[in-house]
């Protein structure tokens, strides 16, 4: 079955909301609170389902220089996670949130097909996930010269550039196949403030022949980016190799929560980008969905439980964050930091039973 084919499994999905009800408790909470990211797919050059992502901007406060989802925080009470998503989109990397416009002049639309849960992001945020589907009024040889028009603008103060990855390589380690692309996948189940928490990352390298024409001319200038002197001195003394893709199953230090999302690839001194934390689970997360049909049996996509416990025992409540979220988000999963100090015991208990799925 064709990849695109198999966007019935994501159009049928029902999205696990709080205590399985109709509305997602990323309306239950105060607007500061409210985040939306945008996932992009297309289908690449050998009929894969691809997802566009950014590389964080090396000014930006929060996350400089990680791998994400196009996406940012509500503006008013008003907008839904579907516009604040591509109105996100639209300023960060200059894709129209006008479908009209996009037909009109370069043959596509994004069709909105569905979202995923809630997840609590390490600022303490909700991020609802929004998943779009640029979809062609035909898919002749004009499809190309169409996109060759499509030029997109990286917004300097937001994203420093844009790629694309075969979806299907986040589908690790549910499934564990040969990737398409992808240099190294890793996943441990670590805990975040008690709670089992994913922790994967997934390396890319940045130059590579299945990316898209229109996504090809983007490349990464921001001063992260930059080598040092050192930097230099090792590349040229080991020059670049074929990389080689790699499962990691050894034990590593986790007292760190993953690194920039660009760097050079230690053993083939390639420059590659690392798709870790959030965005790595969020992926993984579509790809169940998308590949398996969601099959694996009782896990838990997102954290729309997490959420709601917090927000009602009087956590995320208000723009400023409490000194135990402070807490929560400067803790390593060594630390001994709990979201136990305000959900109630037995509550606490089945969020840890939810979770370790």
């Amino acid at each position: 079955m064709a990849d695109q084919d198999l966007l019935a499994n994501l159009r049928s999905y029902k999205t696990q909301n709080y205590l399985s009800g109709q509305v997602s408790v990323w309306h239950k909470l105060p607007i500061a609170r409210r985040a939306s990211v945008f996932i992009l797919l297309f289908v690449g050059h050998l009929g894969e389902l691809r997802v566009v992502l950014t590389k964080r901007s090396s000014r930006l406060r929060t996350f400089p220089g990680h791998i994400s989802l196009p996406g940012g925080k509500a503006d008013t009470g008003l907008e839904s996670p579907w516009q604040v998503s591509r109105r996100e989109m639209s300023e960060e990397i200059g894709l129209s949130e006008d479908n009209e416009y996009l037909a009109k002049n370069y043959g596509f639309t994004i069709e909105h097909v569905n979202e995923l849960p809630c997840y609590l992001s390490r600022t303490m945020s909700s991020v609802k996930p929004c998943i779009g589907f640029m979809k062609f009024k035909n898919n002749g040889s004009d499809k190309e010269e169409l996109l060759e028009n499509l030029k997109l603008k990286v917004n300097p103060g937001e994203s420093s550039s844009i790629f694309s990855c075969p979806l299907r390589d986040f589908l690790y380690p549910a499934v564990e196949e040969a990737a398409q692309e992808a240099l190294e996948r890793t996943h441990y189940l670590v805990k975040w403030a008690g709670i089992p928490w994913h922790l994967r990352s997934y390396t890319f390298p940045q130059t590579k022949s299945g990316e898209a024409s229109w996504l090809q001319e983007f490349k990464d200038i921001s001063a992260s980016e930059e080598e040092s002197a050192d930097d230099e001195a090792k590349r040229a003394q080991t020059p670049p190799s074929s990389p080689t893709r790699r499962y990691v199953k050894k034990k590593k230090n986790l007292s760190k929560w993953g690194a920039l999302g660009s760097r050079v690839d230690e053993e083939s001194q390639v420059k590659i980008y690392d798709v870790w934390g959030l965005t790595a689970n969020i992926l993984h997360d579509l790809a169940e969905v998308v590949y398996l049909g969601h099959s694996v049996e009782g896990r838990q996509l997102g954290e729309e439980e997490l959420i709601h416990s917090l927000w009602k025992h009087g956590e995320l409540q208000g723009k400023q964050r409490s000194k135990r979220e402070n807490a929560w988000i400067n803790s390593t999963p060594t630390d001994k930091a709990s979201f136990g100090w305000v959900i109630p015991r037995q509550e606490f208990l089945h969020l840890k039973r939810l979770y370790k799925m």
